[in-house]
């Protein structure tokens, strides 16, 4: 996990010293390379019928598959229109998002605690943030705020699928995410 949050957290100064590739070609060497760690991973670890979950897919497991797509590509392609810090910025507007998609679509109870989090958090962001937010490419802005959209429908699909007794495995929806990713790249 250590080195996992090393990575994500390096994400986006590696992709910034990058000088030839251009965002859409960073995204399908990115999502290719996770689709074939995948295939490889999956295997080792839970044995033949590993990427069984994948051709079985339900409904959920797709949408969870399409959200990491989305995920994958945005974060990418918004790296490389506006700083990177102003993604990742951006990006903490997730636990907001996905807070109000739950209490919304599928009744989850926000508890006051929770929203004076959300507020303070808020408020830190916008006293941060606020001043750059008229500087910042529209385009950009737009991307960036495609990921943490993305990731709230997730967490609220399967949430869902879980509370009506049907388990979505992340990792086939990992997989189905780097796929399309890199279809669409």
């Amino acid at each position: 996990m250590a080195a996992a949050a090393l990575m994500w957290s390096i994400a986006g100064v590696v992709t910034r010293h990058l000088e030839q590739a251009r965002s859409f070609e960073i995204t399908f060497w990115r999502s290719f390379f996770m689709l074939l760690s995948l295939m490889v991973i999956l295997p080792a670890l839970r044995g033949r019928t590993a990427l069984a979950p994948v051709l079985r897919a339900s409904a959920p497991l797709w949408l969870s598959g399409v959200c990491w797509s989305v995920m994958f590509t945005a974060f990418m392609v918004g790296i490389t229109l506006m700083p990177v810090a102003n993604v990742l910025v951006t990006m903490a507007a997730g636990p907001l998002l996905t807070a109000l998609l739950a209490r919304v679509f599928i009744g989850h109870r926000i508890a006051p605690r929770t929203w004076c989090a959300i507020a303070m958090a808020g408020a830190g962001i916008v006293w941060m943030y606020g001043a750059e937010v008229g500087n910042l490419s529209p385009l950009g802005l737009a991307v960036a705020l495609c990921i943490p959209v993305a990731a709230a429908v997730n967490w609220t699909v399967v949430q869902r699928a879980q509370t009506q007794g049907h388990a979505v495995d992340l990792v086939p929806a990992v997989f189905i995410g780097a796929a399309l990713s890199a279809l669409a790249t």
